[in-house]
């Protein structure tokens, strides 16, 4: 039976429960309230309460519609929404302890997805020593649609909020505000990432750990503009309606926007949201982010922390099921207005990985092109970019198998947040097939680089840091953990004239 537990932040007294040994506080306010009038405003410190406030429950996700073809869909969180919705999940083993944090932002394309999600809740990190904080922040048009008379990358400073809070309140919870790990997957990652160039964010975090996700997802302001005109167009308002608009209707058009970029690339149209394909996303703005994650390493100007960052080996694996009979002819057309903004074209793109990759089919090629262009690629010239000032560690998880059939976008999130005596039949269906001895190895590595910064492999062997000279990622499957050279490093060359 679940065990009363209390907590005294700057704001209250906390009520949460231990739980199979971990003190589980849930739902835990780090911003004020996004109602009234607060829907798109600098996120604020929460209200302070007297009496004991209870965190026996999952407050409310960011407000969301299934979007983003079956990927998106599946990530869409299903639970209670509502704009009350700034708040954290903490797990910690002992509350008079004083051990490393890790704060976890999740994906879900910058407009679906939760920290509630089932996948999280496993208290696996918590049970291996850390504090574990996962959160959730404002998406879609809430976080990241362009005002002239509100913050751009609201959804990020909603991130910064909350490692505020943990800074300034995670001792209580018997955690080391002196080691904190950022990190995230997915779209969570592009915003570890992104997050390392925001002056605002500095000191924050002492370690920075980057999952399928790197810098492809930000944009100039005059694409920002571009979707923000797009978006009122399709709502049938002005941007100084929006604070009080209804919000299904200001979702109906998110999802409406949303959709059209994904499915329906147009260069003229969209500008450089063709990339990624995602229409709410990071702007350059001289306030918040002043230059790109990648300019801003380039010039040494990014969080100086030691950093983990890796791909899966068949990113889009999944997102390949929208094209499932694509032939060559297909691929121009299809990659043209995605490559467009990176000074190339749909054919010379193609010409070159069928010279490179000629056992592909063209869907392995589309794999191939398309998971480089958003995922490798970035991961890889970013590795590349930090490498050169601080620690980084690049991993590669699964097998690299024929026509980019290897681990899908998001296979190792489970094996990451695995925990001994966890049911697998208690996670989504697509973990079912999960390996637990595999799983406790990934897990144990993430943990490693959590608590020590350099991370220490089974069996004490070494990872050796990444460096230009010798491009040295860890290569983890089923069956081992070993060392490799990094495969992707040519094909980002591929990209060049």
């Amino acid at each position: 039976m679940a065990n009363v537990t209390h907590v005294r932040t700057q704001y209250g007294l906390l009520e949460g429960r231990v739980v199979d040994g971990v003190h589980t506080f849930l739902g835990v306010p780090y911003a004020a309230s996004l109602l009234p009038g607060r829907r798109f405003a600098q996120p604020q410190e929460p209200d302070a309460w007297t009496g004991t406030r209870p965190a026996l429950t999952h407050g409310p996700v960011c407000p969301q519609v299934p979007t983003y073809g079956p990927v998106g869909h599946g990530a869409t969180s299903v639970l209670n929404a509502g704009e009350d919705c700034l708040t954290l999940n903490i797990r910690t083993q002992d509350i008079h302890g004083k051990a490393p944090v890790l704060v976890w932002v999740h994906g879900g394309g910058y407009a679906v997805g939760s920290a509630n999600e089932r996948v999280l809740q496993s208290g696996a990190f918590a049970a291996s020593g850390i504090v574990e904080v996962t959160l959730n922040y404002r998406l879609g048009a809430l976080g990241f649609l362009h005002l002239d008379d509100a913050p751009d990358n609201r959804g990020l400073l909603d991130i910064i909020r909350a490692l505020q809070w943990v800074r300034d309140n995670i001792a209580g919870f018997g955690g080391d505000p002196a080691r904190v790990t950022l990190a995230g997957r997915s779209a969570g990652g592009f915003a570890v990432a992104t997050l390392m160039a925001m002056p605002e964010a500095q000191g924050l975090f002492s370690r920075a750990l980057i999952q399928s996700g790197a810098t492809p997802a930000v944009l100039p302001m005059h694409c920002a503009q571009r979707t923000t005109e797009r978006f009122l167009s399709r709502l049938g308002t002005k941007a100084s309606a929006l604070e009080t608009a209804d919000l299904i209707q200001i979702l109906n058009a998110q999802k409406q926007i949303c959709d059209v970029s994904y499915n329906n690339h147009d260069w003229q149209r969209d500008g450089s949201v063709t990339v990624v394909g995602i229409p709410f996303q990071p702007v350059i703005d001289p306030q918040t982010l002043p230059d790109h994650p990648e300019q801003a390493a380039a010039q040494g100007r990014v969080a100086p922390v030691p950093v983990m960052i890796g791909t899966t080996s068949a990113e889009y694996l999944t997102h390949s099921r929208m094209h499932p009979h694509l032939t060559y002819h297909d691929l121009v057309p299809l990659l043209d207005p995605r490559v467009r903004p990176l000074g190339t074209s749909g054919k010379t793109m193609v010409e070159r990985y069928r010279h490179a990759l000629p056992e592909h089919s063209p869907i392995g090629l589309w794999r191939a092109i398309a998971g480089d262009l958003v995922f490798q690629n970035p991961t890889t010239r970013y590795a590349s970019l930090l490498c050169q000032t601080q620690p980084v560690y690049k991993y590669l998880y699964g097998d690299i198998l024929p026509d980019e059939t290897g681990a899908a976008h998001g296979a190792e999130l489970a094996e990451v947040w695995w925990r001994d005596g966890l049911r697998v039949q208690d996670l989504p269906q697509r973990y079912h097939g999960l390996n637990a001895v595999s799983a406790r190895r990934v897990h144990e590595i993430w943990r490693s680089f959590i608590a020590d910064a350099a991370p220490v492999l089974p069996q004490g062997s070494h990872w050796p840091s990444y460096n230009l000279s010798s491009p040295i990622l860890l290569a983890i499957s089923d069956n081992a953990v070993r060392h490799l050279e990094d495969p992707f490093v040519a094909r980002e060359s591929l990209w060049h004239s």
